[in-house]
């Protein structure tokens, strides 16, 4: 069998979120690899900028919400193998100005979709250790430069960002997955991009509830990722891309070892 040939896969892997995600998906495709077995089904739905719920423009690209991408259509409800999701970025949204309720009524629409097919979920907390360190010069400065047009004030934006961390914890133990508290040495001066340095061990905590009792997996180092350049260059079942829309079959790619990964 060609090393690129399609393989029928032991697990279902769900990874939701925007820039964080994007950034650091070879890591995370690996690390979530040596946890749960391969080869695996990767369903991704992410982006720079990316909302939950609803349609999000950065630059010339644009996504729809990730409640209403063509993931969920393609999402296996009686998988071959047990399925495995992480929920991430979730700050963007309040970026945005939708209000709390909203984007909490996404995220607990996209637990519902996944515990029809009993998904082990993690969920990350926004990153509140450095949001909290924030001067609000700080912030109308990363506010002007990563969501130029929006006119939260920095009061409104913080007291949003608990409560909503506040909520997601909540959320969590009544659905039954698992809440992950974001650290304040996975960040540098950006305040919502996890620093490359820290990435192996920030997402290496962040899937370890994902492990077996007793299970031993080590950290994904660069040198393991040789293939990670394929995952960057790699189209969405759909974008706007300048004002073109653009479609994509997937799965868009296949890994060394057959796993799959599909991109909404």
């Amino acid at each position: 069998m060609n090393k690129w040939e399609q393989s029928r896969p032991v697990n279902q892997i769900v990874l939701l979120g925007a820039s964080n995600l994007s950034r650091s998906l070879p890591r995370i495709v690996a690390t979530a690899q040596l946890i749960c077995g391969r080869p695996s089904r990767f369903l991704v739905a992410a982006g720079h900028g990316r909302s939950f719920g609803v349609y999000s423009r950065v630059g010339g690209r644009g996504l729809p919400g990730i409640t209403q991408c063509g993931l969920w259509e393609d999402l296996v409800l009686e998988a071959p193998g047990p399925t495995f999701a992480l929920l991430t970025d979730l700050g963007n949204d309040i970026a945005y100005g939708q209000l709390p309720e909203k984007l909490m009524r996404w995220v607990q629409w996209c637990l519902e979709q996944l515990a029809e097919c009993r998904a082990r979920t993690v969920i990350t907390g926004l990153p509140l250790p450095r949001l909290e360190q924030l001067a609000p010069w700080q912030y109308y400065a990363f506010r002007t430069l990563l969501f130029p047009g929006q006119s939260l004030a920095w009061e409104q934006a913080l007291a949003r960002a608990r409560g909503v961390n506040q909520a997601l914890r909540e959320l969590c133990q009544e659905q039954g997955a698992t809440f992950i508290e974001q650290r304040l040495e996975w960040y540098g001066f950006d305040p919502i991009h996890i620093l490359r340095r820290q990435s192996a061990v920030a997402y290496y905590q962040i899937l370890s509830p994902w492990k077996a009792p007793g299970q031993v997996s080590p950290l994904v180092l660069g040198k393991k990722l040789r293939w990670r350049w394929r995952l960057w260059f790699l189209g969405p079942q759909y974008q706007r891309l300048f004002g073109f829309d653009c479609y994509r079959k997937q799965p868009a790619g296949v890994l060394p070892d057959g796993s799959t990964l599909s991109l909404y």
